[in-house]
């Protein structure tokens, strides 16, 4: 007959491998599961749960427009010329999203990964474009993407798109 110490330690052994395992399991999956969360989940929560996930906002806007910008043609050797067309984002009357600056009546948040519009809205809304009074914009090399955020009255995300623009271009009130 086996000793019971032996079934015992034969059976702590296999329910500590299967935790392993189911443990181990657990983790990859919900780590999938999380890596997974895409900018449409963000529709129907509050703006402000966002920050946990993108970060601050760089602006808030009273409205944000796409648009294309033609680049210079140039003539082919047949007399043609090729055009192409780039993408614009036109933000009107940026604002800080916190502080004294901050418009609370402005619908539409920006979100940026990339460096240089991060500056030039940082420059638009509390540094030394503020003041100016006058349309500025910058040309952004191989954008990363930026989020556009629209709201409702109660502050909860309505739409999210995610862009790479070629141009940043600021419209004051």
């Amino acid at each position: 007959m086996p000793d019971r110490s032996a079934i015992t330690n034969k059976t702590i052994t296999t329910v500590l491998i299967l935790a392993g395992v189911v443990g181990t399991a657990a983790v990859l999956l919900g780590g999938r599961l999380a890596s997974r969360w895409d900018d449409a989940s963000a529709i129907g929560h509050h703006w402000r749960s966002l920050a946990t996930k993108w970060g601050e906002p760089d602006c808030s806007a009273r409205d944000v427009r796409l648009d294309t910008r033609e680049s210079a043609s140039r003539p082919t050797a047949l007399g043609g010329g090729l055009v192409i067309p780039h993408l614009e984002l036109i933000l009107v009357n940026p604002a800080p999203t916190s502080g004294p600056s901050t418009c609370n009546s402005h619908r539409t948040f920006v979100w940026s990964d990339d460096a240089a519009v991060d500056r030039h809205t940082r420059r638009v809304t509390v540094g030394d474009l503020r003041t100016i009074g006058m349309e500025t914009r910058i040309a952004v090399d191989r954008s990363k993407p930026v989020k556009i955020v629209r709201i409702d009255s109660a502050g909860n995300v309505i739409k999210v798109d995610s862009v790479r623009p070629v141009f940043v271009t600021v419209l004051p009130d």
